[in-house]
């Protein structure tokens, strides 16, 4: 292991030494080497790739919302704090947002930011829609000195914002700076599913819960990309155990219906869909053994998916078992 990623590690295990203890998520913001482009476009953006993810969104009150899952980032320099926000949304075609600035933003698909900068300070909330209006909520931060952008792609839309440190009326943060605040999504948009609010940290009720934000934690040096990923990867790793026992399960499942599966296979009127449904449980299988390390939104596909897997692998086992009964007859 390198020097770097050995003390990444370090910070790694105190930041959730410090969660555990504190009873709240955390997420570490590192300094940013160059300001985020604030037009939208969070992939791509050199300035997003050294700033770790968190995804593993949940519903209000519950656990992980499982269709349209969220992605946040945050990283900051000595003018303001930067948060983008990548929004899994397979109906984004039917994304229609009317808002415009200054107005309700919560009332359509669009993300809410949360920020506490101190122990005593006021929260400050921030919205911004899949069409890029802003939004002012608690504390009615100055939206105007906030320059924000969306972006609808084919099964996603992406929010960037750039919140200066005097809308929140505090200096920059240092290295070893604790703020509290959540990432927030609103889903009006639901053609295909999907819970209406969901957020980072675990709320119960709304989403101004003080008290369930995440910390803040500010480190003031850069990242690079590999070490980004690591913490990545630590920040969601109890998500992932989460959707890894939930594949294991579903892969389990295979083992009643692909002995019928594959003798249908040969079947003239029963193959070309018994074939196809092998596919599916072997895709499956292949994740499965790989789960660890697969990408978390491949997995929650195949999840979203098991529903119509099984139903139709059961109502294909049982109609060719009678067919082949009435043709032995």
């Amino acid at each position: 292991m390198s020097a770097s990623l050995l003390v990444l590690c370090t910070v790694s295990f105190a930041v959730s030494t410090a969660a555990v203890r504190e009873g709240s998520v955390q997420y570490p913001c590192f300094r940013a080497e160059v300001a985020p482009v604030i037009d939208g476009q969070v992939e791509g953006d050199p300035a997003w790739r050294c700033v770790p993810s968190a995804t593993g969104f949940r519903v209000l009150g519950g656990g992980y919302t499982h269709a349209k899952q969220t992605v946040a980032r945050a990283t900051w320099d000595d003018e303001a704090f930067y948060v983008a926000m990548v929004c899994e949304e397979p109906d984004a075609a039917a994304l229609k947002p009317t808002i415009k600035d200054w107005g309700d933003t919560w009332t359509e698909d669009s993300v809410e930011i949360f920020l506490q900068p101190g122990e005593d300070a006021p929260v400050y909330q921030f919205g911004v829609t899949a069409g890029g209006a802003r939004g002012a909520g608690e504390s009615m931060p100055d939206i105007t000195r906030c320059p924000a952008a969306a972006r609808i792609l084919s099964d996603a839309y992406s929010i960037e914002i750039k919140i200066p440190y005097v809308v929140l009326d505090c200096v920059a943060p240092t290295n070893g700076t604790r703020w509290r605040g959540t990432f927030c999504r609103n889903i009006f948009t639901t053609l295909s599913g999907g819970d209406k609010f969901t957020s980072w940290s675990p709320l119960q009720a709304r989403f101004l819960e003080p008290e369930n934000f995440a910390i803040l934690a500010f480190h003031a040096r850069t990242l690079e990309p590999a070490e980004a990923e690591a913490l990545t990867a630590e920040l969601n790793r109890d998500y992932r155990t989460t959707l890894v026992g939930q594949l294991r399960r579903a892969a389990s499942m295979g083992a009643e219906y692909e002995p019928v599966l594959r003798t249908a296979a040969d079947d003239e009127s029963f193959g070309a869909d018994a074939r196809k449904l092998l596919r599916q449980w072997r895709r499956l299988e292949r994740l499965n053994r790989n789960a660890e390390t697969a990408p978390l939104p491949e997995v929650r596909r195949v999840l979203s998916a098991m529903e119509a897997l099984v139903d139709a692998s059961n109502q294909l086992k049982y109609e060719y078992l009678i067919s082949k009964l009435f043709r032995e007859e």
